[in-house]
């Protein structure tokens, strides 16, 4: 169905919250789909296409997962907005990625949604997530066939790199934005601290990967280590002055970093998405990360 939106949802999601003006609609088709994956379990999924996408990138906010979503009216509806970083999202549209946004399977629909316990941990970290997400993956390149990349927010950079880890060649990159490292006042809950990402097996992503920060989530050379088989990292750490960019009144959402502007995250993204498309890219530099301090990584903007 052809329409054009506001962000993402029209007027549904809309409601009770800031409108738009009219010069930041984006015209895109949405479609709401619902993908079997393992036996008996579905998952629906919203796919916002702008014409002629140069790839698509499985976006996983933070929070709990569950994002309720369903049709009123033969329009897709998301009953769950507090996470969805809607105004980042929009940027993503203009700069034509196709945007997925992926509810919680039919088996994970309780209060904690794909945060509660999935056999020894949480669903987020299991080999059943990753199967959910490869049959998307999947879906995606039978209907389209594009670049697919994972791009995580916080909680979602569990979902993005448990993914990653499984199904490696299958995606064409990853995205970690303000990823947890260390959570240990959610260590009851997620079971994953004090390591937080740095506790997963890293090693296995063997895809690009872009690394979001305001600069204090992220030990630099620890991930750098465990990335290590990543053909191209990119740590992206956001000085305070960033945040300038949304001073008056033109960023209409809440930050997907707090403190950054969603404006130039998704500039982060875009830049990274188009240059890995590039046939041999050139490397900008060569210091790894633990040489440089997070200031100079940003004004360089360093390849390795």
């Amino acid at each position: 169905m052809k329409r054009v939106i506001p962000i993402l949802l029209g007027f549904f999601l809309l409601a009770g919250n800031s409108m738009l003006l009219a010069e930041d609609l984006v015209d895109v088709t949405e479609r709401m789909t619902q993908i079997p994956s393992r036996p008996g379990i579905q998952n629906k999924v919203l796919i916002y296409r702008p014409d002629a996408p140069l790839a698509t990138v499985i976006l996983f906010p933070d929070g709990n997962g569950r994002l309720d979503m369903s049709n009123i009216f033969n329009t897709p509806y998301l009953g769950r907005t507090d996470d969805i970083p809607s105004d980042l999202i929009h940027h993503l549209l203009r700069q034509n990625l196709a945007v997925v946004l992926v509810d919680a399977p039919s088996d994970h629909r309780s209060m904690l949604g794909i945060n509660g316990w999935h056999g020894p941990g949480i669903f987020r970290l299991s080999n059943d997530h990753a199967r959910d997400i490869g049959a998307v993956v999947d879906y995606l390149k039978q209907q389209d066939p594009l670049p697919v990349w994972l791009a995580g927010i916080r909680m979602g950079a569990f979902s993005a790199a448990t993914a990653a880890i499984h199904l490696q060649d299958e995606i064409t990159g990853l995205v970690i934005a303000g990823g947890i490292t260390q959570c240990p006042e959610q260590k009851i809950l997620l079971q994953l601290c004090p390591e937080g990402l740095l506790g997963m097996p890293l090693y296995a992503i063997t895809v690009p990967t872009l690394i979001l920060s305001d600069g204090n989530a992220f030990p630099e050379p620890l991930l750098a280590a465990a990335l290590s088989q990543s053909p191209t990292i990119r740590y992206q750490m956001f000085p305070e002055f960033v945040g300038f960019e949304s001073v008056g009144g033109r960023e209409t959402g809440s930050a997907a970093i707090p403190g950054v502007s969603n404006t130039h995250l998704c500039r982060q993204i875009t830049d990274f998405i188009r240059w890995q498309k590039m046939t041999d890219p050139v490397l900008l530099c060569d210091n790894a990360p633990g040489t440089l301090s997070s200031l100079e990584v940003y004004l360089v903007g360093c390849y390795y």
